[in-house]
Formats: structure tokens, sequence, C-alpha cells
């Protein structure tokens, strides 16, 4: 009998078998017809020989591990995009116990949250990069085990042909041209809905790990540390209390004075702030208006600055993860021509005014100068409160020059002015990390009712600034000044009456002339002619920008030493003569504005740090730096869809390849080898140049049945059989599979 390649027999030949009367020629056909697996003694004990259909669960196990290294690597990743883990958010919720904020607990154990965290998102891109390597051979395993249950049920539809078969078991999903074919004409003898299924996941699957990669970015944050505390600062209410006591012995007057005496219009002052300029080479502004390094602003272009104020702190100070405030002051002086008939006649006479005139009479010549602050001068303007708070004040000047032959001042006329300096004061947000590192603006209200979670507590304890979510608070009235005392003694004086006194009251360098010119006449040196005795107050502050002076130099840089008393009245005229011109710019009076502005400036310094110890606190942080995930709502909403419907479908298609029994574990080439040595009759081992044109693949069936059709003890696997596969019932096995126990 010529060979062939051996087949599984189907249930027919088996019967033509058992009836053969030539035993020998029967041994023969029936061994040439055996599976190279199976005996002869094995055939005659298939009864024995037989199992029972079975699960294989272990692709649900890979699965279930797959998907929770998935959803792991996102989920965490989502969670760390809005907040650490262990905490509700990355910013500070101060005094909160519940791992929120500082609580009570150390530096070290709240920052190991966000070290904890960090470890977290590293751990999720490197289980993130696994899943991403994982995702075609996962997918591609599942499609196979499903493939053994789908052709197993083919059986009902009839509608699987061998190359259907074939196309699962070569995987072609993963093949470009194989779906190239599917879609361009090849449906009909290469497509089925696994294959479509296969495709699915794998395209799927295949483009959710660029799309995280695509919209996830990261960021290094500040995350808390524990708070470091300014103490001792001062706090507008502490003016108005026990701290400061109720009489005022001229410290503030006298240290504004010494301030305006040593300080010049080019010196950075540290605690001059200012709206941000850009100071870049790419803005049209000019460079007076820009800072010094380290963000200083100075006194010579505060006309320039925008919105520029005082705050105890130096410019720029920035709290990081902690919401503080601060108080701060602005006063802005306004200048302006006046007629005599405008100038308060009758000062002398009002109430309470500041009224203070000097003149002399000398051979040089003779001058005199009026000063009048009309209103009552022993109230104080400022009010013991954090709200916000305006007042006003007036100044008129009087300044008249006679007799002074020679000199480059006014000849015998009288100039008349009036000085108004307006002052705003209130509290605002210093910067932090949340506002971008720009300090806010001047609030209207109670600082408190801007206070949240982040901030920590500012103030005396009887009236502290906290988040303490309640309605808002009502404003305190200002405190009178003892009336009885002197002017001088007023507390809380005004920035512009400070000015003034500092400037013509008592130790003013006016004041003092007769000192000068009886000291100069008492103790005549030659040699220390032309050496400097002391500084004149006011005179820096009316020097430009560039310090370039712009006064007579017997005042500028300082006051100098002469033989000649008489030179001390050329010096008041030189003095009072710089308050009416400037040689920056004439009579319009933009310099001599400036110097008034930079005088309140000093003036309320001096006020803020007249007491030692004050009530006020600010708390700062300036973090550690943590990388977080960057992603849009938008994105983790729609790859979050995406993967749910991908992780679902995976597990729906691993439950039914693993939930139903099967006759082999996978569509692989030992399950084809099988099929296709049940149909070598239909399949010779010949040269193939191509298989789109072997058409017997589309002619053979290509799913699994019972080739017994459901007769008998022991069913047959057979290639295209009618009768299904049965959970409860045997089939034929190699004896190494063979199941003892009895029927179900």
């Amino acid at each position: 009998m010529p060979s062939r390649a051996p087949r599984l027999p189907s249930q027919q030949t088996l019967s033509e078998e058992s009836t053969n009367a030539d035993g020998d020629a029967g041994n023969a056909e029936r061994g040439s017809l055996l599976p190279p697996y199976s005996t002869d003694k094995e055939l005659e004990d298939d009864a024995v020989h037989s199992t029972f259909l079975r699960r294989s669960p272990s692709i649900m196990y890979s699965t279930l591990l797959y998907i929770a290294l998935a959803l792991y690597a996102w989920v965490v990743t989502c969670i760390l995009s809005h907040r650490p883990i262990g905490a509700n958010h990355y910013g500070v919720d101060v005094l909160n116990a519940d791992n929120n904020g500082y609580g009570w607990v150390g530096a070290i154990y709240y920052h190991a949250l966000y070290v904890k965290s960090e470890r977290y998102f590293r751990a999720a891109r490197v289980i993130q990069s696994v899943v991403s390597v994982l995702t075609i051979p996962v997918a591609s395993a599942v499609v196979t085990r499903a493939a053994v249950v789908f052709l197993q049920s083919a059986g009902r539809r009839r509608n699987i042909s061998l190359r259907k078969a074939v196309a699962l078991s070569d995987r072609s999903w993963t093949d470009v041209s194989a779906i190239a074919g599917l879609f361009f004409g090849g449906w009909k003898r290469y497509g089925s809905s696994l294959f479509l299924i296969g495709i699915f996941l794998n395209g799927l699957g295949a483009a959710i790990s660029p799309l995280q990669e695509l919209f996830l970015t990261t960021k290094t944050i500040k995350t808390p540390t524990w708070p470091q505390i300014m103490p001792e600062l001062i706090d507008i209410p502490d003016h108005f209390s026990s701290i400061a006591g109720t009489v005022d012995d001229g410290y503030v007057t006298v240290l504004t004075r010494a301030r305006m005496t040593s300080t010049t219009n080019s010196q950075p002052q540290a605690n001059l702030w200012s709206q941000p300029i850009d100071c870049s080479a790419f803005s049209d502004t000019d460079n007076l208006d820009c800072v010094f390094a380290g963000g200083q602003y100075i006194l010579g272009n505060m006309s320039l600055l925008t919105d520029p104020f005082y705050c105890q702190l130096p410019s720029g100070y920035n709290t990081g993860l902690i919401k503080q405030f601060a108080p701060r002051i602005n006063s802005t002086a306004h200048r302006e021509n006046i007629t005599a008939a405008e100038f308060p006649s009758n000062c002398a006479s009002i109430p309470d005014a500041l009224y203070l005139r000097y003149a002399n009479a000398s051979e040089e010549g003779s001058y005199a100068l009026e000063a009048c602050m009309p209103g009552n001068m022993t109230v104080s303007p400022w009010k013991s409160q954090r709200e916000r708070q305006d007042f006003g004040e007036v100044l008129y000047l009087s300044i008249s020059l006679n007799g002074f032959e020679g000199l480059p001042v006014g000849q015998n006329e009288s100039h008349y002015f009036r000085i108004v300096v307006n002052t705003t004061a209130g509290y605002f947000e210093l910067p932090n990390y949340m506002n971008g590192g720009i300090n806010g603006p001047l609030i209207t209200d109670d600082p408190s009712n801007y206070c949240d979670l982040s901030c920590t507590i500012q103030g005396s304890f009887s009236d502290p600034i906290y988040d303490h979510n309640v309605t808002r608070r009502t404003v305190n009235t200002g405190l009178p000044g003892d009336t009885t005392q002197e002017l001088v003694g007023n507390v809380n004086k005004g920035p512009l009456q400070v000015v003034t006194l500092a400037l013509f009251g008592l130790g003013s360098f006016i004041d003092k002339a007769t000192s000068y010119e009886a000291y100069f006449a008492a103790a005549p040196n030659r040699n220390a002619t032309g050496l400097c005795l002391e500084s004149v107050p006011f005179i820096p502050l009316l020097r430009d920008e560039f310090d370039n002076v712009q006064v007579y130099q017997n005042l500028d840089p300082c006051l100098l030493f002469s033989d000649f008393p008489s030179d001390v009245a050329s010096d008041v005229a030189y003095y009072l003569w710089s308050l009416v011109w400037s040689s920056y710019d004439g009579y319009a009076g933009g310099t001599i504005e400036n110097a008034f502005t930079s005088a309140a400036f000093l003036a309320n310094e001096a006020w803020m740090t007249s007491i030692g110890d004050g009530s006020f606190t600010v708390s700062y942080d300036s973090g550690a730096d943590t990388q977080v995930p960057v992603i849009s709502e938008v994105a983790i909403l729609g790859i979050s869809v995406l993967l749910g419907v991908y992780l679902t479908s995976l597990l729906a298609l691993a439950i039914y390849g693993a939930w139903s029994p099967h006759w082999t574990q996978r569509l692989d080439a030992f399950a084809m080898l099988r099929i296709g040595a049940a149909l070598s009759d239909k399949l010779p081992l010949v040269v193939v140049k191509s298989q789109s044109k072997f058409a017997v693949l589309d002619e053979l069936p290509g799913w699994i049945g019972d080739g017994s059709g459901g007769v008998g003890n022991v069913g047959e696997l057979e290639v295209g059989a009618d009768a299904p596969l049965l959970r409860n019932r045997r089939y034929r096995c190699i004896a190494a599979d063979h199941d003892h126990r009895k029927d179900k």
C-alpha cells in the first residue's frame, strides 16, 4: 500500500477497520491511519485513554497581573498630578492634623510624604514602561487562547474556513500587510470576528502608551518642609498698644532727619517695593525705572515706579509655600505753586495747627520761611486697624529771599507752595509660590478675609490674622492723641508732619543756623576752613537719580566750616532756594516733589521701626524640590476611557478563552500540526509559492467538532465535524493525559 501522511481516523474509518475480514491487511490499514503519537496498544485501549475537556485559567493570571500593573501606573500618575500620596493637595494646610498640612509633626516626617510620592511616581514610570513592552504579547496571548474556543463554537455557524483558522494561528492581527489585505478585498477569505477583535485590542493597546507620553509631562515644584518665622515685626495696631506708649519723645522726627541726612537718591532701598517692571532689553522701559541687583529700587526714580510703597521686609521677600500678609504704606507728594492769597494768612492763630517761622536780617541778605499745616495736628491721622486707611496732609510754604546779591538765588521775591502728601496704608499678600512670586495688591479690608489653609497665624493673639472663616471684622476707630501735649510729642504723626518737623522744627538745620554763626565766631580756625562740619538733611534727596549735585556745594555733600559767621545766612538762603528751584527742572518742581515723596517714605520707615519689639510675625517655607506629573483633565478623561475600554475588552476575552473547556491550550503551531495531520490527504507536502492561490484552504472547514456525532462513550476530535465538543464528554487523548475519573 502506498504511504501517506498520518491523520486522525474518522468514526467511519474505525467502523470499517473493525469489520475488515483480512486481519493482516486490516492491521496494516489501521496502522497506517494512526496518528504519530499513538500506538496499536493505545488504540485497542482507547476507552481507557480518554479525558474530559478542561478549562485553562493560566491566561487569567497573566491578564490580571497585566491589568493590575497598567491600572497602578495610570492611577498613581493621575493621583500624583493632583496631590501627593497621603495628603489632599500639594500646598500647605497649616495647623491641620490630618496629614494635609504641617500639623504638629516634624519637618522630616512631613516631607517624607513627598519623598514617598516621588518614589511612587518613579515606580509608576518604570511599571508603565513594562506595561508598554508587554501590551502586544499579552493581547496576542489572550487572542490565541480565545481562538481555540472560537474554533470549537464556529461549527454552529459553519463560516470559518481553514484559511481563516490559519490566519488566526499566524497571529495575523500583528501583521501590517495581513491587516491591509483584510480591508482591501480579503475579508471573505481571511476575516473573522476574532480577527477584528485581535486588531482592535492590539491597535488600542499600542496607542495608549504613546498617548500617555504625549500628554504627560513633569515639572519640579516646591513641597513643604517646615515653616521658619521672622519675629518681632511691627503691626500697625502695635502703635496704639502699650508697646508704643502714649507720648512721642521726638525719636521718630530725629530718626527721619538722620535718614534724610544720610540717604541719597542712588542708594538701593531694601524696603522700597513696587509692582514688577520689565527691564529686559526688549522693553521700552527707561533703565532708570529698573531695579538694582537683588531686586531693589532707588528713591531717585520713585515717581517712575508703579505703586511704590514701604514694607518692613526686603523688597521681593518670598514666603514660599505659605501665604502671609504684611503692612504697607504708600505716601505720594504733590507740589504746586500758589499765590500769596492762597497761603493761610492766619495760620498762627488756627487752633492746634502746626506753624513755624524763621527770619533774619544780615549784611549778606535776609530770608524768611513760614511753614503752615492747618487743621488739628494733635490728632493722629492713623487708625488702629488692618483695613485700608487713606488720609491726606497739606503743608504750605512761604519763602522770601532778599539782598543776596551775587548769589544764584531768587532776588527780592517771595515764593508760595502747597505740598500735599496722600498716604494709603493697609496690608498686602507677600510674594509666594502660589501667586507667582509677585506681591499682591493693597487689600481693602481685613487680610483674614483673604487667608486660607495655607496661612500661618500672624499678629497678636488677641487679634490674629488667620483663616477663621467668620464674617468680616468691624473697623477699629483711631485713637486721638493727648491734646495737652506739644505737637512734637504727639504720637503717630502723619509722614508729612514728621518731615515738616524734621526740616523746620526743633534741631533742624534752619533752627540751628544761629548756633552755627555763634560757633564760627567763637572758634575761628583757618586750618578747618572748607572741611565738612555736618551733613544737611533733605539735600541728598534733591540730587538726581545719578547722584549729581543740584545744590550749592557749601551744602552738598556737607556744610563746610567757615571763618565768616555771615556765611551761614548764605547757606540758609541756598537751603531755602533748593525748595524753590532745581537745576534739573527749574521751577517745575518735579525733583523737589520726588524729594518730598522720598522724605515721606523715610518718615514712614522711621515710624514703623520706632517700636523695639512688635507683635507681628511672618512665616516662610522655601520648600524642597519635588518632581510631579503634569497632565490635563481632558487628557486624563480621554486616556482613562480608552484604557478602561481596552482593559475591559482584554479581561472579557481572557475570561472567554479561560472559562470554556477546550481541546488544546492555544491555537499555536502544535495545534495546527495536528489539524494538518488530520487533513493530510488534502494538504500534501509540496511547494506552494503563494498561499493565496492554494484554494483548498478556502474549501476545507477550520472548526473543530466531535467526529463521533455524540455517539458512544468516547468522542473523537474531527476538523469540520458538526457535533459540538461538550464539557462533560470524554474524548480520545494520549496516554499521559488519561483521566481516571468516572464519566460525569
